[in-house]
C-alpha cells in the first residue's frame, strides 16, 4: 500500500462548463513550496503536554485561523451562530466531554497557545459540519494499491475579491503540517493536518493500512450530532475525525479497520475512504450517523480504482458541482497500468477535482 497527500486545494463554487475538464499530465513531483514541515507528538507523554510546544509555536497562526472561522461558520450555514455563541459557555465544559485523550490534548493547546479552550474546542469540532474533498485508491496491474486526495475547504463563501484567493485557504494553509506520532520511540502513524487539529482526516499505519475521510453533503449534517452531545441527549457516538485516530492508534489490520468504521456510531454522516496492503484492499464506506449506508470494495464488479467526492457516489452528482464523473473519466483515461503515486497525484490536480479560479 502506497499513500499520498496532495497538496492542500479549495473548491471554487462555479457553474462548471463540461469543456474545461482536464486530465493532466506533469504535474507531479509537487513544487517545493508545497512542501510541509514534520512534527513529532509523542503519545508516551502526558496528553496535556503533547501539543504545547507546537501551539506555543504557531500560536498566531491559529488565533488569526480561529477568529476568521467563527465568521465563516456562520457564513455557510446561519443556524450555525448557535455554536459561536456557546464558545464561552457550552464549548469549554464540552472538553470534559470528550473521550480520553482528546479532551486533555485541546486543553494543552489552550494552555499554550493562550486561545480560549471554547475556541480550541469550537476550531476541533467545525469538520463534522464543513470541508469538501477528493479520494481516490487504485490498485496497479501487479495489485500495488495506492491511495491519494486533496482536501478542499472554502466552499461558496468567503472569496477575496481583491486577492482572488479563499479567505479560509489562506487561513489554513500556514498551519498546515504532517505529524508523526510516536510510541515507544517508534512511529506509531503519520498525518496530514492543521495544527491544534488532534482528529485525523488523512493517516497512514504504516504497513497496515491508509484512511481518508470526506464529508457526505447531506442536509443537517452534524448539526443534530452536536447539539445531542452538548446537551448529553446522546455521547454514545463517536466524532468522526477521532473514529479515524482511534483506528491509527489501535487497529490492527485492514479488515479491523473498515469494520469498526462501518459498524461505530457516529455525530455526523460522512464516507470513509480506506486502503490496505493487499490486491483488493480498498473501500468507500457511506455512512449515516447509526449505520453504513453502502460500502464500495475494489475489485468488485471489475473496480480498480474507487473514487468519491462529497456526494453519494450511486446517485447523479449535482450539476454545479460534480468532481466525480471527470475523476472517474480521468482515471480511466489513465488506465490501470498508469496506477502510480505520478498519476493519482496528475488527477487530483486536474480540474474539477483542483478547483482554482483560472
Amino acid at each position: 500500500m502506497k499513500f499520498f497527500y496532495t497538496t492542500l486545494f479549495f473548491v471554487v463554487y462555479i457553474i462548471p462548463a463540461i469543456n474545461t475538464a482536464q486530465c493532466l499530465s506533469g504535474q507531479y513531483p509537487p513544487k517545493p513550496e508545497r512542501l510541509l514541515p514534520t512534527y513529532v507528538v509523542n503519545l508516551d507523554v502526558p496528553p496535556v503536554e503533547r501539543w504545547q510546544d507546537l501551539a506555543s509555536k504557531y500560536k498566531v497562526e491559529l488565533k488569526d485561523l480561529i477568529a476568521y472561522l467563527k465568521t465563516f461558520l456562520v457564513e455557510i450555514s446561519p443556524e450555525l451562530q448557535y455554536l459561536v455563541d456557546l464558545v464561552d459557555t457550552k464549548l469549554p465544559a464540552m472538553a470534559d466531554t470528550l473521550p480520553a485523550p482528546y479532551g486533555d490534548e485541546m486543553k494543552g493547546i489552550s494552555q499554550a497557545s493562550g486561545l480560549p479552550l471554547g475556541e480550541v474546542v469550537l476550531y476541533n469540532i467545525f469538520y463534522e459540519v464543513s470541508s469538501l474533498c477528493t479520494s481516490i485508491v487504485g490498485q496497479d496491474e501487479k495489485g500495488n494499491i495506492f491511495h491519494g486526495r486533496n482536501l478542499d475547504f472554502g466552499g461558496l463563501m468567503g472569496w477575496d475579491k481583491i486577492n482572488h484567493t479563499w479567505a479560509l485557504t489562506e487561513k489554513l494553509r500556514p498551519v498546515m503540517v504532517q505529524i508523526n506520532y510516536t510510541k515507544n520511540g517508534q512511529v506509531l502513524f503519520k498525518t496530514t493536518t492543521f495544527l491544534g487539529y488532534i482528529g485525523s482526516l488523512t493517516g497512514v499505519k504504516p504497513g497496515v493500512f491508509s484512511v481518508t475521510i470526506n464529508e457526505r453533503n447531506i442536509v443537517k449534517g452534524g448539526y443534530i450530532g452536536l447539539i445531542e452531545w452538548m446537551y448529553n441527549i446522546n455521547r454514545n457516538q463517536s466524532f468522526i475525525t477521532f473514529a479515524i485516530r482511534d483506528m491509527l492508534t489501535n487497529s490492527e489490520s485492514y479488515d479491523q479497520t473498515v469494520k469498526y468504521l462501518a459498524e461505530v456510531p457516529l455525530v455526523a454522516p460522512c464516507f470513509y475512504i480506506v486502503a490496505g496492503t493487499k490486491p483488493g484492499e480498498g473501500a468507500i464506506i457511506t455512512r449515516s450517523r447509526k449505520s453504513s449506508d453502502d460500502i464500495k470494495v475494489l475489485g468488485r464488479d471489475n473496480l480498480w480504482f474507487l473514487a468519491q467526492t462529497n456526494y453519494d457516489n450511486w446517485k447523479k452528482q449535482p450539476f454545479f458541482d460534480d468532481r466525480l464523473t471527470p475523476c472517474i473519466k480521468c482515471m480511466q483515461e489513465k488506465g490501470k497500468n498508469q496506477v502510480t503515486f505520478e498519476s493519482l497525484y496528475n488527477v487530483l490536480s486536474s480540474r474539477p477535482m483542483f478547483n482554482k479560479v483560472g
